[in-house]
């Protein structure tokens, strides 16, 4: 049987097909296109952006700026692939400074949609105008319109049904795409975005606005005024922004959110930084709330590396980590970790169950507090319709401002702290919960959380200090493993000793634990011994040495803890809180949950009717 050789010769393909396969990577759907056209509009200098979007911006995309325009003979270039402005020799992409540089996007969008540009450069008397239908590009001729350039996008896809089949409903889309402009408003402090979706406005953005004027109307006031400020500088390198306190953590990364040099960024170095910089101030499986802009010489970072630009190189990312870490760690630490009492009065507000104004909040019944932060996090975005008005003109005071409830101040820092003598009389409840009056209010304790975070500051001090004291047994318990779990543990052996857990191989499948730090309260080596297994899983080859040992020291101070349900008498339970005070960081246990719930005077005024 003879094979037929492929005889087919190599030829160089037309430029419309090699701009649609540009496209199928660049412009995935309206979103993608109103990300690379407002991308252009902050380039060209835009102060103001306005977004017009129909039909989810699958009928039309329209993106209008008063930037510095283009001259009519670059503008017979603007559709053409690979031509660009801001580029022009190789070494120019060292130092990338702008956030388009490719000259992919307007080609990849022109051989999918019916495009029109339109520009008028500032002094000059009339404008010009190109059109692109699927890649059949006219020549420019003379227009008139303000100065500034508008990109006029319509039936996106009309020529490549797949890929419009692939679209999802509009609501969707928008959405999508409504995400990337709030995304794009953020990082641009300075300019003024307007969004309409079939001519209804929906977000709106003044130029003079700070970031935290933007976060208040892209979310709400109650997070806005939570936020604290960061600021950090190494040589070149600033880190500044925004982060929320961990009881603003969500169970998504959708409002967290970094900006390079005003482009916005999902980069694995940077997530990870954040996350390990509220490592045990946060409950596992939520992230921290944070809009952190890092501004850096352009030749230290690679942004060459995807088609999207939307990941980057860290030209020394060890330099870069360290320096992040280290100073979101020291703002996480003097963040206010105990969950107010507002937040538990506004969820209330928000499911219906209780209203500033109605008969008694004895009249409802309470739901488990548990569900509170869950709840919070899965309500749906809600997509504001406001009254179109000019793109230049100032909105009524309440245009994208959250509802009155969300307008409530946030409970206040603890001045009176230096004033708290921690003494009873305390009111346990179930055995569990210590409630005790403070010179503003009240809180209520989680006696284990609380007892779990202090055991945990005792054994890291112990460990520090080279005098971590371990229990040894009269005879080893052995524990029965697999064959992977053995291996494992025999290539960390030094440093489980290292945090008191002295255990030896004894067989194939078979270790043996010999001791456990004296600090543990009836330990359970089987149980201990999950627990290393667990984080020499997760974290072997990945972190170094000190995280392994903090995750380590995490399961340990959960069993050598007071429990839910052991009985505390006053003099104990003061000792509890003054040992607790003296760590400085005694708001959450090991693992991220909450030691106390706060409640100010101002939030008992509130849910009694007296304001």
């Amino acid at each position: 049987m003879t094979t037929k050789r492929n005889t087919a010769r190599i030829v160089e393909l037309p430029e419309l097909v090699r701009n649609q396969i540009a496209a199928g990577e660049v412009i995935e759907r309206p979103a993608s296109a109103v990300k690379e056209l407002v991308e252009n509009a902050l380039d060209a200098g835009a102060g103001h952006i306005h977004i017009e979007l129909e039909a989810g911006g699958t009928k039309l995309i329209r993106v209008t700026d008063d930037g510095q325009g283009i001259a009519r003979e670059d503008l017979e270039l603007c559709f053409r692939s690979h031509a660009t402005s801001k580029l022009r020799d190789a070494s120019d992409l060292e130092h990338i400074a702008s956030l388009g540089f490719r000259g992919e996007a307007l080609a990849s969008i022109g051989s999918v949609a019916r495009c029109k540009i339109f520009s008028r450069q500032p002094g000059e008397e009339i404008g010009w105008q190109i059109e692109n239908e699927g890649g059949r590009i006219t020549e420019a001729r003379e227009a008139g319109g303000a100065h500034g350039t508008s990109v006029e996008v319509r039936d996106l896809f009309f020529n490549t049904p797949a890929r419009r089949r692939f679209l999802k409903q509009d609501s969707t889309e928008l959405t999508r795409s409504l995400e990337w402009i709030q995304r794009m408003a953020l990082a641009n402090p300075g300019v003024g975005f307007v969004a309409t979706h079939n001519k209804k406005r929906l977000y709106d953005i003044e130029p003079e606005m700070d970031l935290r004027g933007r976060v208040r109307r892209t979310f709400s006031a109650e997070l806005a005024d939570s936020l604290l400020p960061v600021h950090a500088e190494e040589g070149d390198t600033v880190l500044s922004g925004l982060v929320a306190p961990p009881a603003f953590a969500q169970r998504t990364t959708a409002k967290q959110m970094w900006f390079l040099n005003g482009r916005f960024l999902r980069d694995r170095v940077l997530i990870r930084c954040l996350s390990d910089a509220f490592h045990g101030l946060i409950d596992g499986g939520r992230h921290p709330v944070a809009f952190l802009t890092l501004a850096m010489n352009p030749a230290q970072v690679d942004v060459n590396v995807h088609p999207t630009k939307s990941e980057v190189r860290f030209r020394d990312s060890r330099r870069v980590f360290g320096f992040l870490r280290k100073a979101l760690r020291e703002i996480a630490l003097s963040t206010d970790a105990s969950t107010p009492g507002d937040h538990m009065l506004n969820a209330l507000e928000r499911r219906g169950e209780w209203r500033a104004g109605e008969p008694s909040l004895a009249q409802h019944e309470l739901p488990d507090p548990s569900r509170f932060a869950r709840e919070r996090d899965q309500e749906p975005l809600v997509v504001r319709e406001l009254p179109v008005t000019n793109p230049g003109s100032t909105p009524a005071a309440s245009s994208g401002v959250p509802t009155p409830i969300d307008d409530l101040p946030p409970s206040e820092p603890s001045p009176w702290a230096a004033r708290d003598e921690r003494k009873g009389p305390f009111l346990v409840v179930d055995q569990t919960y210590i409630l005790r009056t403070l010179p503003d209010g009240f809180e209520i304790v989680d006696q284990h959380a609380l007892h779990e975070r202090l055991t945990f500051e005792g054994l890291k001090a112990d460990l520090a200090s080279g005098q971590l004291e371990v229990q040894h047994f009269l005879m080893p318990e052995l524990i029965e493993v697999d064959r992977a779990e053995v291996t494992l543990v025999s290539k960390h052996l030094e440093l489980l000793a290292e945090v008191g857990i002295e255990v030896s191989v004894f067989g194939e499948t078979t270790l043996a634990v010999q001791g456990l730090p004296a600090r543990f309260r009836n330990p359970k080596a089987e149980e201990v011994l999950s627990g290393a297994l667990h984080s020499l899983r997760t974290r072997d080859g990945k972190l170094d040495k000190l995280d392994l040992l903090e995750d380590v020291l995490h399961s340990a101070a959960c069993r050598s803890s007071v429990m839910a349900g052991d009985e505390l008498d006053d003099s104990e339970i003061e000792s509890l809180l003054e040992r607790a005070a003296a760590t400085g960081n005694d708001q959450t246990c090991p693992h991220g949950r909450p030691t106390r719930v706060r409640f100010s005077n101002s939030d008992l005024e509130r849910a009694f009717h007296r304001k």
